[in-house]
């Protein structure tokens, strides 16, 4: 599972960007930032994953796009930090697991003959 955990202190203007990734309140997200606790989290193909991924890259394009986010990734298995571009690897980790699955799928039921006949299922996310 990744989280959302904000950072140590956060001012007013972050509280209304941390407000956009969670629909917590203010008072819920200051204290998320003083414990050091998680504001959202995704579970990896989960559920809902299929819209879940698509919010997970909206929250890292996000980070990339700030000098410096008033929130950090975490691999609660792993119970450690990811960095930005860890996570782009995850993406495109978590992309392959995908199309290969898919691609599976479609040979055992015998949609393809061969595996160079396979075509992704959907559109590209990561």
């Amino acid at each position: 599972m990744i989280e959302i955990i904000p950072k140590k202190e956060v001012v007013t203007s972050e509280i209304k960007l941390l407000r956009d990734i969670s629909c917590k309140s203010i008072s819920e997200l200051k204290e998320a930032s003083r414990s050091g606790s998680s504001i959202r989290s995704f579970d990896i193909f989960g559920e809902s994953w299929e819209d879940d991924r698509l919010e997970l890259v909206r929250v890292y394009k996000l980070a990339k796009s700030l000098n410096e986010a008033p929130f950090v990734f975490f691999d609660s298995e792993l119970s450690e930090e990811i960095s930005l571009d860890d996570m782009a690897g995850k993406f495109e980790f978590w992309r392959s697991i995908e199309l290969e699955t898919q691609k599976n799928s479609d040979l055992e039921n015998g949609y393809i003959s061969i595996p160079e006949e396979f075509e992704p299922h959907d559109d590209e996310w990561a």
